[in-house]
């Protein structure tokens, strides 16, 4: 079960990850050459949301902690 919603969690989190991607794009001025400092602005983001939802995922359901 944690591997199937570590998967779905991570595909859901790509959203927005994209989202937040296109605007750290536009932010960044939104220039047609790539840089490296579009790493920072485009694919972390992305990334980011994909890892979170995967580690979120991941994590096993533990009684009496949603109090």
């Amino acid at each position: 079960m944690g591997l199937g919603r570590s998967l779905l969690f991570g595909s859901l989190g790509a959203v927005p990850g994209l989202i937040l991607a296109v605007v750290g794009w536009a932010i960044s001025g939104g220039s047609e050459e790539w840089g490296a400092e579009m790493y920072l602005a485009c694919y972390i983001p992305f990334f980011g949301c994909i890892a979170a939802g995967m580690i979120i995922g991941w994590r096993e359901d533990v009684p009496g902690m949603e109090d």
